[in-house]
């Protein structure tokens, strides 16, 4: 046999072999080094996104500011922690969170959920801070190209106090509350649901006397039209402009029940007056079993007191008017409307 009828050489077979083995590695790092520098990417422009809408929010008259930020959840996830934060508007309604933590999917930026682990401070123009503490404090926002934004807030065990010489909250606490936002509606309408159970309230007027010292559940289901002219320099401007529009609020469930009492709306269109009181006339029902041997105290409890005597069911059905600052359940006048500013 002569040299050049030797057996064919086995290295290159076996390089190719050895290449196609490494392969699935080779394209592992690549694609880690790839996302890698995505999540980076992302960090940065969320970074970025943040500081600008912070300088924009400063340039008119906004406040929102920290004292420390830190990005973290690599690969899957963009978290956020945040120390002293403060979110504020120019007529004195502001937020401080001593803490502050966020999360969203990296691939879902839009949609986040936020978590006050230790509370939140709620100042209200001359009327002072309320300090809002529990045991779950949490939000959601997302579809934040919609106005507004889907906002969820729920919170668990909570308690409402209100600081030195600071006035009254409506709420003390609650076991378990939620509120929620919505807009995108047709016709340019937006929806608000709020829910609390296991609620102590200062509420006055004529929700204050249904609920005394009871403990109370309530709701509240609304229907808002021209939300999108829900928008101005600070909530007073942004409302104002809103009731000029055309704005109303309509009234699908309301209901108060503490022990035996219950305020209930049937239904009803409201507005807002020029000075942030609110307008107009909800149909409702009032059931308030007066005790009988106790003085009767409330124009409530003189009607109740009425029907019981003659040995009807405690229920008082009337249409409950906002007008001219004033609250009337019927010809009466329960005390003063509520303000919405």
């Amino acid at each position: 046999m002569t040299h050049n009828d030797a057996a064919p050489s086995r290295k290159a077979p076996a390089r190719a072999r050895r290449s196609r083995l490494f392969a699935p590695f080779i394209l592992a790092a690549i694609l880690a080094g790839a996302w890698s520098y995505g999540w980076i990417w992302l960090r940065g422009q969320a970074e970025q996104q943040m500081d600008a809408q912070a300088a924009d929010l400063r340039s008119r008259g906004y406040d929102l500011s920290w004292s420390a930020r830190t990005f973290s959840g690599f690969p899957f996830r963009m978290n956020i922690q945040m120390s002293d934060v403060r979110v504020a508007e120019p007529t004195g309604w502001a937020l401080r969170l001593p803490q502050l933590k966020g999360e969203a999917a990296v691939y879902n930026l839009t949609h986040w959920v936020l978590v006050a682990p230790n509370g939140v401070v709620l100042t209200r123009p001359e009327s002072g801070d309320v300090t809002i503490a529990g045991d779950a404090l949490r939000a959601s926002i997302s579809h934040v190209t919609e106005y507004p934004p889907r906002i969820s807030i729920e919170g668990a065990k909570l308690t409402f106090v209100p600081g030195a010489n600071a006035k009254p909250f409506t709420l003390v606490s609650a076991d378990r509350m939620q509120l929620h936002v919505r807009g995108g509606g047709p016709d340019d309408q937006g929806a608000v649901f709020f829910k609390a159970d296991g609620a102590k309230t200062a509420f006055p007027g004529l929700l204050g006397r249904i609920a005394q010292d009871k403990t109370a559940s309530m709701i509240l289901e609304t229907h808002l039209t021209q939300v999108s002219h829900l928008r101005g320099r600070n909530w007073q401007a942004a409302v104002k402009r809103w009731s000029e529009a055309g704005g109303q609020i309509t009234v699908q469930k309301s209901q108060i029940l503490a022990g035996d009492a219950e305020g209930r709306a049937k239904s009803g269109v409201l507005g807002v007056d020029s000075d942030g009181r609110v307008t107009g006339l909800l149909t409702v029902a009032i059931k308030e079993r007066a005790d009988l041997s106790q003085p009767i105290r409330t124009p409530e409890q003189a009607l109740s007191a009425a029907a019981q005597a003659m040995g009807q069911e405690p229920v008082i059905e009337a249409d409950l008017r906002f007008d001219n600052g004033r609250t009337y359940l019927g010809a009466i006048d329960t005390g003063p409307a509520p303000t919405v500013y």
